[in-house]
């Protein structure tokens, strides 16, 4: 039996499960499969390394980190506004804007900055691991993260939300 065999049957005994233990962490239906999906799909990754091991306790891990990881991060969903935003976008290139916007935002930080805004964010790694992979203090991590976000907050991004582009 392949890996990718191995992991679709552990897939499809655990998905209840899992998705219980979701929606236990985050009291809604939709938000539940969203973390359950993006359970398996980081389990995915390691499933070489975890599949002769106890694969069950580290997807509780991987539910349990992303919930928590989620929560920290600050999202204002929708804002509803009075009148609907004056400049319209183009679906077929509201991808390609918004990646250069945020690549442009990006490439304004330091090296540091941008390096511990991406391993903390993109790549979702802790203070800690980021700090081991930086070679500098915890504390130095957070001091980048903060003032990167700050200024990404600061740049164009903030136009990109009031237009709509995420």
């Amino acid at each position: 039996m392949t890996a990718e065999d191995d992991f679709d049957e552990f897939v499809r005994a655990r998905w209840t499960v899992t998705a219980r233990l979701a929606y236990a962490l985050t009291l809604d239906h939709q938000k539940a499969e969203d973390l359950a999906q993006d359970a398996f799909t980081k389990l995915w990754f390691h499933w070489r390394k975890v599949r002769d091991g106890n694969p069950e306790a580290y997807l509780r891990k991987i539910v349990a980190s992303t919930f928590l990881s989620s929560r920290r991060r600050r999202w204002l969903g929708e804002r509803p506004t009075e009148t609907p935003p004056e400049t319209v976008v183009d679906p077929e290139t509201v991808q390609v804007d918004e990646r250069l916007a945020i690549r442009q935002a990006m490439a304004r930080l330091s090296p540091r900055q941008r390096a511990a805004v991406y391993l903390r964010y993109a790549e979702d790694l802790s203070e800690r691991t980021v700090a081991d992979l930086l070679g500098c203090s915890v504390g130095a991590v957070k001091q980048h993260t903060r003032r990167g976000l700050e200024a990404l907050r600061a740049d164009d991004l903030a136009d990109l939300t009031e237009r709509g582009i995420r």
